[in-house]
């Protein structure tokens, strides 16, 4: 492809799928209604959904990857990707050199910068790899991923943004992720790497559960079912990863959208009831509770 001249870069309304490569990275944008085939699993890749449903199998893992989200892959895995809808399904495959990754880490990594472990080089360039599915919404890859999104799908994307510091902000956003994510793997201590790896996957599942429906009514019991785990054991093993019981992380959630809302010049009110409070004095005692003063207090503050 002929780099020197921009072109648009949009889905198109047939079955197709546009590929741009660039020093060992590749950006696909597809936008296909039938297709069925194995996935190239070489090096990381970035799976994003903009509008429909993907559904892959890898290494007997089935994940269905709906609008608004992703999968990540690395390694060597024997991976399928199907795709059966009434209407295009729009999506964005992303591959990331491992040299890119490693430019990344070493910058990380420097002597004078405290960072918990070096091994996080080997986990994040090879299989060691947590393949998994997050929502876009909840993480610093996610949102980049859905501003990309939005901008190709309004045409305000063109091949003169394929350069090789889109590829490197996004590594670096995944590395951001990917940190906390192994850091969430050293903390469950099982026997089996592939007991870890599921647990990790369906904690995080449960938290991701939270973070799209804090203002309902939750109980740990829901949470620890979406995960699909015991309650007893979903419980504890949420607390020892992420440093709160589910209840604690929910109420923070609704602690910190509240702030936000009141920031706005919403009502206690209006913010207790959207988010998920079932009265204003069970709103105003967890509020002062955690931040040390009442929410009429707040009302009129801008956030810090």
């Amino acid at each position: 492809m002929d780099y020197s001249k921009p072109e648009p870069l949009f889905y198109s309304k047939e079955q197709a799928i546009l590929k741009y490569g660039l020093s060992g990275n590749l950006l696909k944008l597809s936008s296909l209604s039938e297709y069925s085939r194995a996935v190239d699993s070489t090096g990381l890749a970035i799976k994003f959904v903009a509008e429909g449903t993907e559904r892959y199998s890898i290494n007997k893992q089935h994940y269905t990857v709906a609008a608004g989200s992703y999968l990540l892959l690395n390694g060597a895995m024997e991976a399928k990707v199907e795709i059966e809808s009434k209407k295009n399904v729009k999506g964005i495959c992303i591959h990331i050199d491992n040299a890119a990754l490693i430019d990344v880490l070493a910058s990380i990594m420097r002597p004078d910068t405290a960072y918990p472990d070096p091994s996080i080089a080997t986990y994040l360039t090879t299989d060691f790899f947590l393949e998994n599915q997050y929502q876009s919404a909840h993480t610093l890859l996610g949102k980049k991923l859905l501003a990309l999104s939005n901008e190709v799908q309004g045409k305000q994307f063109c091949t003169d943004d394929i350069n090789t510091g889109l590829f490197y902000e996004l590594a670096e956003k995944l590395v951001a992720d990917q940190e906390v994510v192994f850091g969430h793997l050293q903390l469950i201590k099982t026997v089996k790497t592939i007991t870890r790896r599921d647990l990790c996957r369906r904690l995080i599942r449960g938290r991701e559960y939270i973070d799209s429906n804090f203002t309902a009514s939750l109980s740990t019991a829901r949470i620890a079912q979406e995960a699909n785990m015991s309650e007893y054991h979903f419980f504890r093993l949420f607390k020892t990863v992420f440093g709160l019981a589910p209840h604690q992380y929910l109420l923070h959630k609704r602690l910190y959208a509240a702030k936000h809302m009141l920031s706005l010049d919403n009502s206690v009110w209006d913010t207790a009831l959207a988010c998920g409070f079932a009265d204003i004095f069970s709103f105003s005692k967890a509020y002062k509770k955690h931040f040390g003063v009442p929410p009429s207090t707040h009302k009129q503050l801008k956030l810090q």
